[in-house]
């Protein structure tokens, strides 16, 4: 059986043997891997596709994410974010929205939320506030600017470290902002 030129779409020749379902079958077969195919969870989709070519797309159901297959693995390409809370040191608390990070796309651990201490004091230079749970996986070490309270000539950042601790660099201030923070994974 022929294919088209672009896309590969199989079609019967004008000397194939009549067999309308034998060549409905192969242009469906060869259609619905170049549609975005839904599976309930990655290993479902492992076990129904077993030769994967690079451009098959697919939506896994769990944890509700949207893979691409590239020339030698599946890529999360968008997914809903679960989010972890960030075990906060005894020192410090929530600030608005409670302090949790995100695995993003497989490439980043993501920040969210606000921290405060529980006295009425100000967060000092070098504070340990906290640190990103294990199981998100280990991030990359560095400094990552942050909003903090006002401050009058030194920006806050934000440093996080191999050991996953998140740690405050900047003049004192009475809280902190980890929202829009993006960490590569290591």
């Amino acid at each position: 059986m022929p294919t088209t030129a672009i896309g590969g779409a199989p079609y019967p020749a004008p000397d194939d043997a009549d067999n309308v379902p034998a060549d409905m079958q192969a242009l469906a077969e060869w259609a619905s891997t170049r549609v975005i195919m839904r599976f309930a969870d990655a290993a479902a989709r492992n076990a129904a596709i077993t030769a994967p070519v690079k451009g098959m797309v697919a939506w896994l159901d769990t944890p509700g994410a949207l893979t691409i297959r590239t020339a030698t693995a599946w890529r999360t390409i968008w997914s809903d974010l679960a989010w972890s809370d960030i075990a906060l040191q005894s020192a410090y608390e929530a600030y608005g929205t409670v302090p949790a990070a995100a695995v993003e796309n497989g490439l980043f651990i993501v920040l969210k939320g606000g921290v405060q201490r529980t006295t009425d004091a100000q967060i000092a230079t070098d504070a340990i506030l906290g640190y990103i749970p294990s199981s998100l996986g280990t991030p990359l070490s560095g400094d990552y600017p942050i909003a903090t309270q006002w401050t009058n000539d030194v920006a806050g950042r934000l440093y996080v470290g191999a050991d996953r601790r998140v740690q405050y660099i900047g003049a004192n201030t009475k809280w902190v902002s980890l929202n829009g923070v993006r960490v590569p994974l290591a």
